[in-house]
């Protein structure tokens, strides 16, 4: 996890209501997503390349998971290839959820180090997260892809400040960025610069 330079300085916090707000409203709107899928659609491909439905809404419990997990400070015993979903993926996303929220809301966790950045950059990942594969499964969906358009706003400088320098290869975290037309949702803008590219 990189350190932020700038996003955080004099103590501000650039998410709207505040990253814990923020994390809560993405989960959320994400859930909503997760229930409209029923394993008639698990075979469907989604705009992360490689990915069927079921296996990004696998990923998306696991997210959950993982990052709760680092926030209590027990790394997750399982890894991410194990199956996630048992029968009601639904209700596996909703427990994942609750629990990482839970423990982004212990007393302190914000600023507790972890590594060379403090507990808030734990809380972003998972925002990223939500956001861009939650695009990825409301296209794949065929839903409106425009979520939380200010949260995505606020969320492509930090994505930049995060990811920026990491290098775009074949079969790495991200693929080159695409281009979006400038009058795009602005979730569509950071999944363009995620590697994504957006339905015409």
């Amino acid at each position: 996890m990189r350190v932020r330079r700038a996003l955080y300085r004099n103590g501000s916090d650039p998410w709207p209501h505040g990253v814990l707000d923020s994390c809560a409203r993405v989960q959320d709107t994400v859930a909503l997503l997760v229930r409209t899928a029923s394993p008639a659609h698990f075979a469907i491909p989604t705009p992360c390349e490689g990915w069927t439905v079921r296996g990004l809404l696998d990923h998306l419990v696991w997210e959950n998971t993982l990052w709760g997990s680092l926030a209590q400070g027990a790394p997750p015993t399982g890894g991410h290839t194990d199956n996630h979903l048992g029968g009601d993926h639904a209700a596996a996303f909703d427990k994942a959820a609750g629990e990482a929220l839970t423990a982004f809301r212990q007393p302190g966790m914000l600023e507790r180090s972890f590594g060379p950045a403090p507990g808030r950059r734990v809380v972003e990942q998972l925002v990223i997260e939500l956001l861009v594969h939650g695009w990825d499964l409301a296209v794949a969906l065929g839903h409106d892809r425009d979520l939380l358009p200010d949260l995505a706003r606020t969320a492509l400088p930090v994505v930049r400040e995060i990811y920026d320098d990491l290098p775009r290869t074949p079969g790495g975290s991200f693929a080159p960025s695409q281009p979006v037309p400038e009058g795009a949702p602005a979730l569509d803008h950071l999944a363009g610069y995620l590697g994504r590219r957006p339905p015409r």
